[in-house]
């Protein structure tokens, strides 16, 4: 069990990691504490629909009002004992503005009230919410960004016959690791998204560009690669990505 610290940050694949924190909330929830996957508290949170866990997820960013949610559910006393949490999906999704305006609950959060940040990218997370949490890596990421893939959708131009050809000659992918790839590209993008924020020097048609990129790979990731679908996935993404 990962130890019981009131603001964890968890860095995965986010599959991976949404399977990770309903266990983890299973065990903080099962009415026998052991997680049995058949109590009342178990189902409610395989169901996204227990009353002490507010699962949020951004619509491209994370919006002034589910903060609101967030600080209004805070400012409510939890009984003795109780515990509540706030599960934040892509959770490098949070801007500044979002970010700091949770740091004090972070930080002092009231009794019983606990984060878990779920990110593909942990340094597209603020420093100050890196810096009061507990850290975990979940699976190993290590290489991947090298692949040629993740090239092809960043700095590398390919027609679609050499795309094609380059995904015959890459066999060995995994869909696991493609759906690790998709969260990285996406990842990228979203970090040149927060970069054109503190710069001046692209015009419009590079930022446009940069937010269909992002609007395509959130898409995508709603229909990530099934099994032995790989090489079709990307062959599709990529003709979206011309």
């Amino acid at each position: 069990m990962t130890q019981n610290i009131p603001s964890q940050v968890w860095v995965g694949n986010a599959q991976i990691l949404k399977k990770a924190a309903i266990k983890y909330l299973k065990s903080q929830f099962c009415m026998s504490g052991e997680a049995c996957l058949s109590c009342v508290s178990c189902r409610q949170v395989e169901q996204g629909q227990h009353h002490n866990v507010i699962w949020l997820a951004p619509d491209g960013q994370y919006k002034v009002e589910q903060i609101r949610e967030v600080l209004g559910r805070l400012s409510l006393r939890l009984a003795q004992n109780e515990q509540f949490y706030f599960v934040f999906q892509d959770a490098q999704c949070l801007n500044e503005a979002s970010a700091n305006s949770l740091l004090k609950s972070i930080e002092e959060p009231p009794l019983g009230y606990n984060f878990l940040f779920l990110t593909s990218r942990k340094e597209l997370l603020l420093t100050t919410i890196l810096s009061r949490s507990l850290i975990k890596q979940f699976g190993s990421n290590d290489g991947i960004v090298d692949h040629e893939i993740f090239a092809c959708f960043t700095t590398k131009n390919l027609n679609p016959v050499e795309f094609s050809a380059m995904l015959e000659y890459h066999k060995e992918l995994s869909d696991q690791d493609s759906k690790i790839l998709l969260d990285q590209i996406y990842g990228y993008w979203l970090n040149q998204a927060k970069k054109n924020q503190a710069s001046s020097d692209l015009n419009k048609n590079d930022i446009k560009k940069i937010n269909h990129y992002i609007t395509i790979l959130q898409q995508a990731q709603d229909y990530a690669p099934m099994p032995g679908s790989s090489k079709l996935f990307w062959r599709n993404l990529y003709l979206q990505w011309l």
